[in-house]
């Protein structure tokens, strides 16, 4: 257990267990109560898993919110936490750092659809030449003669 005493305090701190976590982003954050950006769920050391973390945006910019519960007094309590500072700012990095990955993912997605929308319009389409075909004949062709109606004397 000495490797996880400090040498000056003399007292152990806990060791953070392996945390990986995943993204769930919501829909549209415009129409999500509170500025709901995307759901979390972390795993803790393979052995414990919170879910229902919350990325809001705040007034300084995204943060992550713990799972809460509303009391009978109207407000609202943290379920589960962190109880130390290293444990929330480990939980927070593996979070955000997922959440990051899902932006640049999710971008990442968007160049790819713009390029082959763009390849698309490059790419003469059969139907596009098929018009210009018909087109280029018609110009080519001769007018066709005037039809003889009865109006005109024809029998």
């Amino acid at each position: 257990m000495d490797e996880n005493r400090t040498p000056n305090a003399g007292t152990e701190t806990p060791a953070l267990p392996n945390m990986s976590a995943k993204v769930y982003p919501t829909k549209d954050p415009k129409l999500e109560k509170g500025s709901i950006l995307a759901y979390a769920s972390v795993d803790l050391g393979g052995c414990f898993a919170v879910n229902g973390i919350k990325i809001v945006e705040g007034k300084d910019g995204p943060f992550v919110s713990m799972p809460s519960q509303k009391g009978r007094d109207g407000k609202f309590r943290d379920i589960c936490f962190p109880t130390t500072k290293e444990m929330r700012t480990a939980i927070n990095t593996v979070v955000m750092d997922a959440y990051q990955n899902l932006l640049e993912q999710q971008a990442d997605l968007a160049a790819q659809a713009v390029q082959r929308l763009a390849e698309r319009s490059a790419k003469p389409s059969l139907h596009g030449a098929l018009k210009d075909a018909i087109r280029e004949s018609a110009e080519q062709r001769p007018a066709p003669a005037p039809a003889r109606t009865a109006d005109h004397g024809a029998r």
